[in-house]
């Protein structure tokens, strides 16, 4: 399950006399970018070079582990293992793994890490050890139906004693790509405290994590895109205080089939893309592993179902709807509660 890339970064502004230390490093990772800023601090090249590489590291171990592009990461050994057996997986993974399935199990299955052989047939992703990518075409009801039995969080079994995952169908495929980036920016901010970084923004592929405060000593400032065609368009601009936040939407990744506008989104319940009338939502956590999964979860769910059990859980969302040519904000109360402590 893909999470699109919604967040523009607002994290640097000109210089000015009052303004503190900033360093920043980029790059690419995980099959997108990375940023990491560090802030109110002078370093040495050393330091310099220390913060960079523990930064990186965090990254590449969480890919080595979770990507499906790489033959021998666990995700791919996992999805090669055809056996009943149980396969053992680092903690790090274990970790992610349990988190999915408690997100799937919260939302009835509208999260679903198994799902890429839907999403590869609707046309979406790209060629992998997962499936084979297809041509757009609108799928018969008879080849979702064979695609849903090949799919399903509930076919995992997990045993947190051994850190072993059990297969109940051996040909069943898992895609962490819904969540795995945010793990690794939550592994990046551990990385960054255990170097006594206290101000720092941690971004990959838009998800992003921010602690203390910025060059000029406020909060971090995040800008929320407008959902158009157009991107770089700001819709909101939030302060973030020691939060993270993950947004997805369905407004550039898609197809159109004789007419008819398909969402790269799938619905794991049903096999089908998302039809609703909720263009993005973003989900503000202090893990951004969890902001990363709920995002792609409550997209699913849609504007009613995705906002009733935002509320029900106590998750801070935005979520921004189409009524026709507008786009109306819908705003849970977790959401309106920590603005005025960011501000």
């Amino acid at each position: 399950m893909r999470v699109f890339f919604a967040l523009c970064l607002f994290a640097c502004a000109p210089p000015t006399p009052d303004q503190r230390p900033l360093v920043a490093f980029e790059g690419e990772t995980m099959g997108t970018y990375y940023r990491v800023q560090v802030a109110g601090e002078e370093m040495s090249e050393d330091r310099r070079r220390t913060v960079h590489e523990a930064s990186v590291a965090a990254m590449e171990e969480v890919n080595a582990a979770m990507s499906t592009y790489l033959e021998d990461s666990e995700i791919s050994r996992l999805n090669r293992h055809q056996e009943s057996s149980p396969f053992a997986v680092s903690g790090a993974t274990f970790e992610v793994l349990r988190t999915a399935t408690e997100i799937s199990e919260m939302t009835g299955g509208a999260f679903d890490i198994t799902v890429g052989p839907l999403v590869a047939a609707w046309g979406f992703g790209a060629a992998s050890t997962l499936d084979q990518l297809l041509e757009p075409h609108r799928l018969e009801d008879q080849e979702i139906s064979n695609l849903l039995q090949r799919i399903g969080y509930d076919k995992m079994k997990l045993d947190e004693a051994n850190s072993t995952i059990a297969k109940d169908y051996g040909g069943l495929q898992c895609d962490l790509s819904g969540i795995a980036k945010g793990f690794a920016i939550d592994r990046v901010a551990e990385r960054l405290a255990s170097l006594e970084v206290a101000d720092f923004w941690v971004e990959i592929g838009g998800e992003v994590r921010a602690a203390g405060k910025n060059a000029h000593g406020k909060p971090w400032r995040l800008g929320i895109e407008r959902p158009s065609l157009t991107p770089g368009t700001v819709q909101r601009i939030v302060p973030l205080d020691d939060l993270a936040v993950a947004t997805s939407g369905d407004y550039r990744n898609y197809h159109e089939i004789d007419g008819e506008r398909y969402s790269h989104i799938i619905d794991p319940r049903d096999g089908r893309p998302i039809g609703h009338r909720l263009a993005s939502v973003s989900v503000f956590h202090p893990r951004c592993t969890i902001a990363d999964a709920w995002a792609t979860a409550l997209m699913v769910l849609g504007e009613s179902e995705g906002y009733e059990i935002a509320v029900t859980e106590g998750l801070a969302a935005l979520f921004l709807v189409r009524e026709g040519d507008e786009l109306v904000e819908l705003e849970t109360p977790a959401f309106r509660e920590l603005l005025p402590k960011t501000i």
